[in-house]
């Protein structure tokens, strides 16, 4: 891959983070769908800070729509604000990458009862080519600090 192709390729896998932040926060699920490859994990055991849910299964999410179905039913009944900054993507291949994205989310719930959740961390990832376009294979979200009155879980 010459360097024109490198650039083009990191700039459609950071617009692809972007649309996810977008399509999460809008709760249109059905684009957010095409964010991710059809056997995506989406890995959010670290989300918590607590180490109860290091090898909790429940917080990983295995397959385009099951990752669609997860992060729908944690943001059920809320309003959210996802950002995504200083996106370090790495190409290994002209189908394959890897990077960085470090977030900040806030969450608010006003069903079935209010509460809050303010995280800063980091999506780890790898990207793949499926159906000619770049989209999330595998991402693991790890929070560096929670503030929340919620009894946490893994909420993406």
């Amino acid at each position: 891959m010459d360097l024109p192709q490198e650039l083009k390729a990191i700039d459609e896998i950071r617009q692809l983070k972007s649309r996810y932040f977008r399509f999460v926060d809008t709760k249109d699920w059905q684009q957010l769908a095409m964010v991710f490859c059809r056997d995506a994990i989406f890995d959010t055991r670290q989300a918590s800070g607590l180490a109860s849910t290091a090898d909790d299964e429940n917080y990983v999410a295995r397959g385009r729509d099951a990752i669609v179905a997860y992060i729908s039913q944690s943001l059920q009944g809320s309003s959210s604000v996802h950002h995504g900054h200083g996106h370090e993507v790495h190409i290994d291949s002209a189908d394959e990458a890897h990077g960085i994205v470090a977030m900040e989310d806030l969450v608010k719930w006003e069903a079935p009862r209010r509460a809050s959740l303010h995280g800063y961390g980091h999506y780890h990832e790898l990207y793949r080519v499926e159906d000619g376009a770049w989209r999330l294979w595998r991402s693991t979200l790890t929070r560096l600090r929670v503030e929340t009155d919620l009894d946490m879980g893994g909420t993406g």
